[in-house]
């Protein structure tokens, strides 16, 4: 009972921290998560005041829940064996988000190498810029069909708002892909992107 009331409270918290990010939505950088990998290079968003990324958030959140421990491993492992060192960010490997996507992939995609079932319990919510580069935001527990609703509502929105600020970021010409479409540089000076999005 003492547990179930620290995870609601836990929850609530963590729901409540997202929502004041998405209602005051604060400067973010680009930052490296896994750049060793060769199929594709990872990276992440680090809130500005933030000392944890929203992808370490995400995966220390959900390693250390026992209940989806074994599922953020799973997810882990894709990241880094399939896409990382395997096949690279294959479009199929995302579900369709708005401007963002999300994984598990979509059940319609079969891979060999992880099976996530029918009723896989997390989305972590990220951007496809490429088969080399993909960036990873922070996501949660599936608890409804929608995205929009449930407890990765927050976490959608956010993801959405992220993935626009890059994505207007490439049109309006601040920042592109190298030639190998696997790091983030500025357009002009194509050194890579350390600026405050």
């Amino acid at each position: 009972m003492k547990r179930l009331l620290y995870l609601q409270i836990y929850k609530l918290t963590y729901k409540l921290i997202l929502l004041g990010y998405y209602i005051i939505m604060a400067n973010f950088a680009l930052e490296i998560f896994d750049d060793e990998s060769p199929k594709c290079m990872f990276y992440t968003v680090m809130v500005e005041g933030e000392e944890l990324s929203e992808t370490d958030l995400f995966f220390k959140r959900f390693f250390e829940d026992s209940q989806y421990k074994s599922e953020a491993m799973e997810l882990a492992t894709f990241l880094s064996s399939v896409i990382g060192i395997k096949r690279g960010a294959l479009n199929d490997f995302f579900r369709e988000e708005d401007e963002a996507h999300a994984l598990p992939p979509p059940l319609r995609t079969q891979i060999e190498e992880v099976d996530f079932g029918r009723d896989f319990p997390l989305r972590l919510y990220c951007l496809r810029l490429s088969q080399s580069c993909l960036i990873l935001f922070n996501g949660g527990e599936k608890t409804s069909q929608s995205a929009q609703d449930g407890d990765t509502s927050i976490s959608f929105r956010q993801a959405k708002e992220f993935a626009k600020k890059i994505l207007d970021a490439m049109h309006q010409k601040q920042i592109k892909l190298c030639a190998e479409e696997r790091t983030v540089l500025d357009y002009y000076t194509s050194q890579p992107y350390l600026e405050l999005f």
